[in-house]
């Protein structure tokens, strides 16, 4: 894997108009599994949508003008808290560091809420890639998942 990109990328609010896109990143039965526990592949059609609600804050990381990468801010008040979930880069733009500047961004934007102390992120499956992803943004093992297999993970805030 790369080290964090230096090009120029941000992430904006997302928007319904692109579901499908990241739809589309949920390209095999490991991904579905890895991002959402999903176990019926190919996903429904309208799982994205499924993933807005209150309470949720996504976002798309933009590149070269294109949508590269997904993610949201969960809230998590009574662990002073937020959660990063639903982190997906498009496949032909993954080892590319995407995925490291995605955390780091969504990091920084929750990190900023009134009374956070830190960051979690879970990690489902066995992926090698997408934990090395979560260390490189500094984020560290903290224990299991409380309500399923995997890994917990969290990065304090300063």
């Amino acid at each position: 894997m790369t080290e964090s990109i230096g090009a120029k990328a941000d992430i904006i609010p997302y928007a319904p108009d692109y579901a499908q896109t990241v739809r589309s990143w949920i390209d095999c039965e490991e991904t579905f599994a890895n991002v959402c526990r999903g176990t019926e592949f190919p996903p429904p059609g309208d799982i994205v949508d499924s993933w807005q609600r209150e309470g949720v804050s996504p976002f798309l990381l933009f590149a070269e003008s294109k949508p590269v990468a997904y993610a949201e801010l969960w809230s998590r008040p009574m662990d002073m808290a937020v959660e990063i979930a639903h982190l997906i880069v498009d496949p032909s733009q993954r080892s590319k560091g995407y995925g490291t500047k995605m955390l780091e961004l969504m990091f920084q934007r929750g990190s900023q809420r009134d009374s956070i102390t830190r960051v979690l992120i879970s990690l489902y499956g066995e992926s090698t890639v997408a934990l090395g992803c979560f260390l490189k943004a500094r984020f560290e093992l903290m224990g299991t998942a409380t309500y399923t297999t995997g890994l917990k993970l969290v990065r304090l805030v300063e």
